[in-house]
């Protein structure tokens, strides 16, 4: 939420800060507008007036002087010049001028009384050929009186324009000084929001999320977990490490639980503790080339009716099992216990897969129980797969290209009824991984009542990138946690997954 506050302040100012920027750029650009486009065409036309004029009087002087045609000529273009550039002056002020509108109308009633004094009765006494006359006349006290009003009239209009034109040079100016303080100060603002931005993250939910991390960790690896974890920081992160430490005190709770329904089994139900032991996998001592894990779950108490096995060979590789009993129970459990116990005699003796479910079925012949089950030889120097399946659901092989296959059926389930087996063989290159499973994985219904079905296991296989599919612990828990996602009636049947990789 603070994090929230502090960003909508930012970015208010930061807007706010645009508007003003965005006015000051306006009025700028407004005044500079104004210059170049009005003000500076006027104090042109005015200094061209002054000029004409000028010329004029000059035009006037000479044709009284030199009787030229020509200087009459001048005289009335010139003159005709400065009417044509009172009139632009007229045309181009508005209504707030200044007071300039004033001074052309002063400029050009002066033109007008120099041109009634002074040219019109000169040329009319020059055209009636009095010359003399019209010299005495030019060089009247009136003459030059309204002479000197005309240039002191044009001249102050000028003048004024030119003083119009810098005060808004001068407001250009301080405007673009103003524009370029209010840019270095909103740079500093946002620099300095920048930094008290990243000051408050770090203060407010990294160092909050590094101690709730770091308890985290050390609760996860204590033996009983029992490091609480401390709720620091802002209210929404306080919320997280609480939730996180009631979870830590439940899971610690089950723990506890558990281990004293362990305890009570292995002081009240020796019998059961020890099949338990014996349906354990052994260690199995690393086979160069081969990476492989199992996870086994019961679906009633500690003890169930599937199991996984990996025996070395004797010939090199390693024979992985995978079988289920019909039923759940310690009655199923004893079935699994003594099938297992032939399998591994058989498969360490070196006996060939399908005479080992032969054995299998033996062992069974007097029991009401059946077994489904799957024998995989894996040998990595050859780079050879071998199975002999009976009844079971068919091992799912996943190749370093992602192309799927299965380890179908060979044979009949292992029952009283006996039966034959056949063994069947493949390739298994660096980067492939087969897994092999119980009917409790696949068991399971969704929401809908949909059961999973082996194709949607091979999916979730085949969707994990290359170093998760050749991490068998990995690969196992990543598909229990994705089937355990979709299952709506999870623990329906025990869950027995084995997966082994062929290293690169």
């Amino acid at each position: 939420m603070r994090t929230l506050v502090a960003s909508g302040a930012a970015l208010a100012v930061i807007v706010l800060l645009g508007l003003i920027l965005l006015v000051q750029y306006t009025v700028s650009a407004s005044v500079n507008n104004a210059i170049q486009e009005k003000l500076t065409p006027l104090l042109d036309t005015s200094a061209s007036l002054t000029l004409d004029q000028a010329n004029a009087a000059g035009a006037l002087s000479d044709y009284i002087m030199l009787e030229r045609a020509q200087s009459l000529d001048e005289y009335r273009q010139t003159i005709g010049s400065a009417t044509t550039l009172l009139d632009e002056l007229d045309k181009s002020l508005g209504e707030d001028d200044g007071g300039l509108q004033a001074l052309v109308d002063t400029a050009r009633s002066t033109q007008r009384a120099w041109v009634k004094t002074d040219p019109d009765p000169v040329i009319a006494l020059m055209e009636a050929g009095k010359r003399l006359r019209a010299m005495r006349q030019t060089n009247t006290p009136e003459a030059w009186a309204t002479y000197d009003a005309m240039t002191a009239a044009s001249n102050a209009l000028h003048q004024s324009i030119n003083d119009v034109r810098d005060e808004a040079v001068q407001g250009a100016a301080l405007f673009t000084r103003i524009l370029g303080i209010t840019l270095v100060l909103v740079g500093l603002i946002v620099l300095g929001g920048l930094a008290a931005f990243f000051a408050g993250l770090q203060a407010w939910v990294l160092v909050p999320l590094r101690s709730l991390s770091e308890d985290l960790q050390r609760a996860t690896r204590e033996t009983g977990h029992l490091t609480p974890v401390r709720p620091v920081g802002p209210p929404e992160l306080r919320e997280v490490g609480i939730d996180a430490e009631l979870l830590r005190r439940a899971l610690v709770h089950e723990i506890d639980e558990a281990q004293a329904a362990r305890e009570g089994l292995v002081q009240d139900a020796p019998l059961v503790a020890a099949m338990q032991a014996e349906l354990a996998s052994p260690p199995l001592e690393p086979v160069p080339g081969l990476t492989l894990a199992g996870s086994s779950q019961s679906a009633e108490g500690v003890v169930a009716g599937d199991w996984w096995d990996a025996i070395p060979r004797p010939e090199g590789g390693v024979a992985i099992v995978v079988a289920d009993v019909s039923g759940h129970g310690p009655e199923a459990s004893v079935t699994a216990v003594r099938i297992r116990a032939i399998m591994r005699a058989g498969l360490e003796a070196g006996l060939d897969p399908a005479a080992i479910m032969a054995m299998a079925a033996s062992g069974v012949a007097d029991d009401s129980h059946f077994v489904t089950g799957i024998v995989i030889l894996i040998d990595p120097s050859r780079d050879v797969i071998s199975w002999c399946n009976a009844g079971h659901h068919p091992a799912i092989l996943v190749t370093h290209d992602k192309e799927a296959s299965i380890c179908e059926s060979t044979g009949p389930l292992i029952s009283s009824l006996g039966g034959e087996w056949t063994v069947q063989s493949r390739g298994f290159a660096p980067g492939d991984v087969v897994v092999a499973f119980t009917d409790g994985l696949v068991e399971s219904r969704n929401a809908d009542g949909d059961e999973l079905e082996s194709t949607k296991v091979s999916q979730f296989i085949r969707g994990m990138d290359a170093p998760v599919r050749e991490n068998p612990d990995e690969l196992i828990t990543r598909l229990l946690a994705q089937v355990r996602h979709r299952a709506a009636d999870w623990r329906r049947d025990d869950v027995t997954i084995v997966a082994a990789a062929r290293t690169r």
